[in-house]
């Protein structure tokens, strides 16, 4: 019997009991639509745990650092680490490494002062020193303007010039969103929604100011910042003669990424050689040193994935290390912990739909006993009535399946939608509201998603796939047994069976 005839027949019969069979893809549908929707709502998860971290920084930077000395074991016995020069040169020919920067904070307070008179003052800023031929190496973003290349040039914090208070006007700063969830909404009546203020200009333009740096080894702050906490016009004074000052321009405004240093949002980066004149400056005691040893050291992975092996190999050295990586690992087994109990929930409706198809297709075999019966006497092979039942048997679980994936995507593409529409808006306020883009574009990003786009449920091609797959799947092996029971049926019984 040839395939295609096979096929005729398997249509014929199943088209025969519509309402079994329709009954019996409904169950399908259903577990199909169950098993989909609850991986996809794993995803979701997934997806939004990965913009979490991603948000956070760089994912491949390594820190190490060393905690109360570093001790490694050699053959000899144990002798201490140090993050210096030496260290620098061993990490940077680790494999998987494509970057490495050592970083030295300015260890005093500082004051950053601009304008007429010092009008303007940011107090206790974070000044940071990195290797700058490494810049790009590491990752390392400019937001405007350009590298540092002369002395006295440094590379401003992409939120610096908000962090400044004009002590004209009593100590007032200007605001901006930073996006770290960090900003106070108001609520407003006529929308019915939680509204963050606008972002303001900044008093200056730090790239077109000149900045003056002051500070010193037993600095306070300034005078302006201590009579505000209450320590009087004298509070700050007493060691003000012994401050230094440094004129400084900025040539740059580097991108924000905590994961490279607080300073890359609201301080100074600075290169190692001008880090290390301005500390000799302050402390000439420390020009003394005949080797430089680092606060920390950042170490970027090529790649995500040798994150791990680049941190157990600095460990190996004696040194200490962290990194967003157990972070990573953790939310990872988290949402697969999810994704597998939501699956197992969707498993048992498709294990209740594969006992119907068990039992459909044995109604059949009994039913058509005496057809098997006069199939055989007419000399048709026994593998070709097992396929036949087989064929059906699939057939009812690939139907079922193609039509839960469908209804699984607009089931996933309507939670998404509502997700965007309502919720978004009711804990983001305007600079979330989904409502007020178009429905073509809302509709876009529901089932595309983006950057800033936040889905609920989130269904990956494979799974469709995978969901065809294994619903056809589980309706062979579930009509397996009722093929083989046809078999079996001797050809004269069959035939002298008047069912």
């Amino acid at each position: 019997m040839r395939f295609g005839d096979i096929l005729r027949l398997c249509r014929q019969n199943l088209w025969r009991r519509k309402s079994r069979t329709i009954l019996t893809v409904l169950g399908v549908i259903v577990g199909c639509c169950s098993i989909v929707l609850m991986i996809s709502l794993g995803q979701g998860i997934n997806e939004q745990n990965e913009k979490m971290l991603k948000q956070m920084g760089d994912l491949s930077i390594v820190t190490v650092y060393t905690s109360g000395g570093g001790r490694t074991n050699t053959g000899a016995g144990t002798t201490e680490v140090k993050l210096d020069d030496k260290a620098l040169e061993s990490f940077r020919s680790l494999g998987n490494v494509s970057g490495v920067t050592p970083v030295m904070n300015l260890p005093y307070n500082a004051t950053l002062k601009a304008g007429s008179g010092g009008r303007y003052v940011a107090d206790f800023v974070q000044i940071m020193g990195i290797d700058m031929t490494q810049f790009d190496q590491m990752g390392y973003k400019i937001k405007d303007g350009a590298m540092p290349v002369r002395d006295g040039q440094v590379l401003a914090g992409e939120w610096l010039a908000y962090d400044f208070m004009d002590t004209l006007r009593g100590g007032e700063m200007r605001y901006a969103n930073r996006g770290d969830g960090s900003y106070s909404c108001t609520y407003n009546e006529a929308t019915g929604q939680c509204e963050e203020p606008e972002d303001q200009d900044p008093y200056f333009d730090p790239m077109k100011t000149q900045l003056t740096l002051v500070t010193g080894t037993d600095y306070q702050g300034s005078s302006y910042s201590m009579q505000m906490m209450g320590g009087g016009s004298g509070g700050g004074t007493g060691t003000q003669s012994e401050t230094v000052t440094v004129d400084l321009t900025v040539s740059g405004i580097t991108k924000a990424d905590q994961s490279k240093g607080y300073s890359t949002s609201s301080g100074l980066v600075m290169d190692l050689k001008d880090m290390k004149a301005l500390i000799a400056k302050v402390d000439p005691s420390t020009a003394k040193k005949t080797s430089t040893t680092y606060d920390q050291v950042f170490v970027k992975a090529s790649d995500l994935s040798s994150v791990p092996e680049v941190e157990s190999q600095i460990k190996a050295m004696g040194f200490d290390t962290s990194s967003y990586e157990d972070m990573r690992k953790s939310l990872e087994e988290q949402s697969r912990a999810i994704q597998l109990i939501l699956g197992g929930i969707g498993a048992v409706s498709l294990l209740v739909a594969a006992i119907g198809i068990a039992n459909t297709m044995v109604m059949s075999v009994t039913e058509r006993t005496r057809e098997i019966g006069i199939m055989k006497a007419l000399g048709c092979y026994v593998r070709d009535i097992r396929v036949m039942f087989l064929t059906e048997a699939g057939a009812i679980g690939f139907f079922g399946g193609l039509v839960g994936c469908i209804l699984s995507g607009l089931i996933s593409l309507a939670i998404n939608l509502v997700g965007m529409t309502y919720l978004s808006s009711m804990y983001m306020g305007s600079s979330g509201d989904a409502a007020s883009l178009s429905f073509g574009e809302r509709f876009w990003q529901a089932l595309a998603g983006g950057e800033d786009v936040t889905r609920y449920s989130v269904i990956p091609w494979w799974l469709f796939l995978f969901a065809i797959l294994f619903s056809t799947l589980i309706g062979i092996i579930f009509g397996f047994g009722p093929a083989n029971k046809a078999v079996k049926i001797p050809a004269l019984d069959a035939i002298k069976n008047s069912e």
